[in-house]
């Protein structure tokens, strides 16, 4: 587990009435677990700002108008946070001031009602259990904040690498183009040949830069409120775009009744772009791409579909495709940087959804994700 200061797995005691709080702070001093003793429901809330583990109050500490700023701190925590409390009940017969009081402590969220008198075993085993479920919110907000700044510093390098690299690819390709120019009489059939390797090189480094920028992009989406969007702009943006491919090929694309979602109208033109590119790309020999797409609502998602009567994708693969750099076939025989999947699954995934292919190889794929309604 990761280590925390003791300021963060500390327990603050608010029970302002007799020798609660210095007999509760011994009892955890026995844990060797820092306590800080609250004078009042404003000290507890001075004291909660800066660390707290888990917090042991009083029933009768909190009045309502306390209650209204605990809950105020609360709703302000990050969404990683559900600081737990143990609340001491009076004890006796339940009441209805009593039964008030729970239901007034329900919205804490995260608590645990002990009735006094309070067993010092009891005390103890509810502080250890409130402070591993802390502890465990820690990690998450760990393990976010290294995903963070994971994904910056990502985007950073593909910022990067698409402005310094691609600066010496430029100049790659205008010399290139010089040396056919002025000295192409001089070079032989293998001078032409390497010279159109040196081309072939570059244009295909530009695209993995390119693609490399497009992942990086769609790795640090982050998620807001979006207005509803039809499917059909984006779409026909998609189609807009491959329309020189879709007329070499030939391909018969059709298209059905598309929902309104809730996705960035460039995102989900971008999924659209790569799967129709894929389906036109490994197309089969024998015949030209006949591709369809179709939606079907499922709950609060919508299940998109894209299909076509390409070569397939073997039942070993139908996972790795969907990796960085994963190409089935070489680039002599289709051409691409094996990104286009990845970055389709990177989208969806940062909308909560999930993409899959179900595909036969000789028969076709059909590439099926989800989005939200």
């Amino acid at each position: 587990m990761f280590r925390r200061s003791a300021i963060e797995m500390r327990v603050i005691i608010l029970a302002p009435i007799g020798r609660d709080a210095a007999l509760l702070a011994n009892t955890l001093g026995e844990l060797k677990i820092e306590a800080a003793i609250a004078r009042d429901s404003n000290g507890l809330l001075e004291l909660l700002p800066q660390g707290v583990g888990s917090a042991i109050v009083a029933e009768e500490a909190l009045t309502r108008e306390s209650m209204d700023s605990l809950n105020a701190w609360l709703s302000a925590q990050p969404a990683w946070s559900d600081m737990p409390f143990i609340v001491l009940s009076s004890n006796g017969r339940p009441t209805r001031e009593s039964n008030r009081k729970a239901l007034e402590f329900e919205s804490l969220g995260n608590f645990t009602i002990i009735e006094r008198p309070v067993r010092q075993e009891t005390i103890k085993s509810a502080v250890r259990t409130a402070l591993r479920a802390r502890m465990r919110q820690y990690e998450i907000r760990s393990r976010q904040e290294a995903l963070i700044r994971a994904n910056a510093d990502l985007e950073q390098f593909a910022h990067s690498a698409s402005h310094d690299l691609r600066e010496p690819l430029r100049g790659i390709g205008i010399y290139s183009d010089l040396l056919e120019r002025d000295y192409a009489a001089l070079l032989d059939a293998r001078g032409i040949e390497f010279l159109n390797s040196i081309r072939t090189g570059a244009k295909r480094m530009d695209a993995l830069l390119n693609d490399l920028l497009q992942y990086a992009h769609a790795s640090s989406i982050v998620e807001e409120d979006i207005e509803p969007v039809p499917v059909t702009a984006p779409l026909k943006t998609a189609l807009e775009n491959l329309a020189m491919a879709i007329r070499e090929s030939g391909a018969q694309i059709t298209i059905g009744e598309m929902p309104v979602v809730r996705m960035h109208e460039s995102h989900l033109s971008q999924i659209f772009q790569n799967l129709i590119e894929n389906a036109i790309k490994y197309r089969s020999e024998s015949q030209p791409p006949q591709i369809g797409l179709s939606a079907s609502r499922t709950n609060s998602h919508w299940t998109i579909s894209v299909a076509d009567n390409g070569i397939g994708v073997p039942a070993a693969y139908r996972e790795t495709i969907f990796g960085i750099f994963k190409r089935l076939h070489s680039n002599g025989k289709y051409s691409g940087t094996g990104m286009g999947l990845a970055i389709c699954q990177r989208i969806v995934e940062r909308y909560r959804g999930r993409i899959w292919v179900e595909s036969e190889p000789g028969h076709g794929s059909t590439f099926f994700f989800t989005i939200p309604a």
